[in-house]
């Protein structure tokens, strides 16, 4: 079949006016007489709920109130008063043993046999000593390994559940005015201003669940100390002294 020049013409236009409307359309320019719906606006994540990426924890005071720390090393401080109690007898018998050497004389063979005596139960005793000093030492080593692991572990857990990115150890006491050492620790803060960014209640609160305090916890256990690079175990002095250093 064969179209004449004007119904060629014809069907051109209708295919241009075609375009041109669907090109109009993309744009969001309305035709003539008509309206072009506007395009579905683009997906969007929905917003984050707001929680902060940096806290602080007191460290000292968890350790401090920790029911299952502080009994333990009570238990520790009860060993160490047996043990000092022992030292104390030990070193009786010897001041006695040196008492009876004032009875011989200095050149007889009993003086020299009871003399070397009390010299053998000395260096005894002194290598006695230091090794429960260091048997307590790794005692109380361990215990602050694992409750700081523990420590360290609600942490993690409470940080991931609250989209935490940062936690940072910083001091909750205030500084006292006529006490230097409270003063230095204070001026030396890594944390100098916090508000509302401290969770070492929810954490201490987890980590006691289903436990009790020992009984006068109160002054019987010192926390870690804030400045210190690890603990400082009470233990008896090495050198044959049946004294407990603080």
């Amino acid at each position: 079949m064969r179209f004449s020049p004007l119904a060629a013409t014809v069907v051109a236009c209708l295919v241009f006016s075609l375009a041109l409307a669907t090109q109009l359309a993309a744009q969001g320019i309305p035709p003539a007489g008509g309206a072009v719906r506007p395009a579905a606006p683009a997906a969007t994540a929905p917003p984050s709920a707001a929680s902060p990426s940096v806290v602080v924890i007191d460290i000292a005071h968890i350790f401090k109130n920790h029911n299952r720390f502080n009994a333990t090393m009570l238990d520790i401080k009860n060993d160490i008063e047996q043990f000092e109690a022992y030292v104390r007898k030990k070193q009786g018998d010897q001041k006695a043993l040196a008492d009876a050497l004032q009875q011989y004389n200095a050149s007889s063979p009993e003086f020299k046999q009871k003399e070397e005596e009390l010299a053998r139960q000395q260096s005894d005793l002194q290598v006695e000593v230091a090794l429960k000093r260091k048997e307590f030492l790794q005692q109380e080593a361990r215990v602050y390994y694992r409750v700081y692991k523990e420590i360290e572990q609600e942490v993690g857990t409470f940080s991931a559940r609250n989209r935490i990115n940062l936690v940072l150890r910083y001091n909750r006491d205030d500084m006292k005015e006529d006490d230097r050492a409270s003063v230095l620790q204070g001026v030396n803060r890594a944390v100098v201003f916090q508000q509302g960014l401290d969770i070492t209640e929810p954490i201490l609160v987890t980590l006691n669940k289903g436990t009790n305090p020992p009984p006068t916890t109160a002054g019987n256990v010192q926390p870690p100390d804030r400045n210190a690079a690890g603990p400082r175990p009470v233990v008896p002095r090495p050198n044959g002294g049946a004294g407990v250093p603080r």
